[in-house]
């Protein structure tokens, strides 16, 4: 995962959750290390606030 990666949800089960369309795009705005060699990402969805600190493996790119 990088800055400016388009994503959607990998898990469709949070997606639901989040009320965010199965399929709908986001853009990855910040990438953070984690703990165990893992990446946290920041992702914006337009019309969702901001979603901050997912584990990176909950999304996949796009295109």
């Amino acid at each position: 995962m990088a800055l400016g990666d388009q994503v959607v949800f990998a898990r469709l089960d949070v997606a639901e959750v989040l009320g965010i369309w199965r399929h709908a795009t986001g853009r990855v705005v910040h990438v953070l290390p984690a703990d165990g060699g893992s990446q946290v990402v920041n992702v914006q969805f337009d019309g969702h606030r901001l979603l901050v600190g997912y584990i990176a493996d909950v999304f996949q790119r796009v295109g």
